[in-house]
């Protein structure tokens, strides 16, 4: 049976993806900010934000299935309030919204980040990890206040599960999130590998257990989309294969964490300039490349019958050929 969907942040990354993947044969809503921007053919564009229930509470009416995907990213303290004005006051909206329109089912676009990291390599994270986030790490802080909109909502009776999401690789990131790790390996830009380790999913298989949550997701549960964990040097080696490049050859050792703290503290004092993109190089994220960042997908595997399927190979080639195209390499 055909369904209704709607999707926010639909020229986004993760949303774009999912529309290529949703609009055959289904009635779709895409949300954008700017009217100009191009999403896809055979789908309705709702001009509007988050922000602005008005701009698109009438289209949520008879829908099926709502993907939240609408999110500010930013790892700097100095982007705290836009944060928590479009994750959070933004997914409130949205959340009410859906609620007054009955729509039956809402998929929440989380992080994995909210789960914190580890510093034992074999110490892998569930969905029942519950750090202590602090507010200055900014993009866990505010994630983390976002999932507890989505549990208010979950008491008042709205159907809504909360994808979990590693790090992504593939076509459609314009903003350069995962890319700029694509983009500096491909330059020769990367001298030196942090000791610790992280986890990806591209964007292919994200998008397939996005679906599938949507169908099979428990209300109010957490569900990791992350295919597989790996130690840096493996990561930028395999990212460098893929595009044919050499890779960054030495790892930092372990006591190099406080001399390149200090350096990156210092940074952040005198990053009042105005930056394009994500700031990748932040206390936060230092901290957290010295760590592991290892994340079980089993709920989604038993639950939902989640098995990613791409490559991280694959992955980076789809990527690298959307940013040439796209001018961005």
């Amino acid at each position: 049976m055909n369904k209704t969907f709607f999707i926010t942040g639909a020229s986004g990354f993760i949303g774009s993806n999912l529309i290529n993947k949703l609009y055959l044969g289904n009635k779709v809503y895409a949300l954008v900010r700017d009217p100009q921007r191009h999403v896809i053919g055979g789908i309705e564009n709702i001009v509007g934000d988050i922000l602005s229930p008005e701009s698109y509470e009438h289209e949520l009416k008879g829908c099926d299935i709502l993907f939240h995907c609408a999110a500010f990213i930013s790892f700097r303290k100095k982007d705290f309030d836009e944060a928590y004005r479009v994750n959070v006051e933004g997914t409130r909206n949205v959340l009410e919204a859906a609620y007054v329109a009955g729509v039956k089912k809402v998929v929440h676009l989380s992080a994995c980040a909210v789960l914190g990291f580890s510093d034992d390599k074999n110490k892998v994270l569930d969905e029942t990890a519950d750090p202590v986030i602090r507010k200055d790490n900014v993009y866990a802080y505010i994630k983390k206040l976002a999932e507890e909109e989505v549990q208010k909502y979950v008491k008042k009776g709205l159907d809504v599960s909360i994808a979990n999401i590693s790090t992504v690789y593939g076509q459609g990131d314009r903003k350069m999130n995962s890319g700029s790790i694509i983009k500096t390996i491909y330059k020769g830009g990367m001298k030196f590998i942090p000791p610790g380790g992280t986890s990806y999913v591209s964007v292919d298989d994200l998008v397939s257990g996005l679906i599938l949550l949507s169908e099979r997701g428990r209300a109010g549960e957490r569900y990791i989309l992350s295919a597989e964990n790996l130690e840096y040097m493996v990561l930028f080696q395999r990212i460098a294969d893929a595009l044919g490049v050499k890779a960054p050859q030495y790892t930092l050792p372990a006591f190099s964490y406080y001399p390149v703290f200090f350096a990156v503290k210092g940074m952040e004092l005198l990053s009042g300039l105005k930056t394009e993109g994500v700031n990748l190089m932040t206390v936060q994220i230092l901290k957290e490349t010295y760590g592991y960042k290892y994340f079980s997908a089993k709920k989604a595997k038993d639950e939902l019958g989640w098995y990613p399927k791409v490559s991280l190979e694959e992955a980076v080639r789809k990527a690298f050929e959307f940013y040439r195209a796209e001018g961005l390499i």
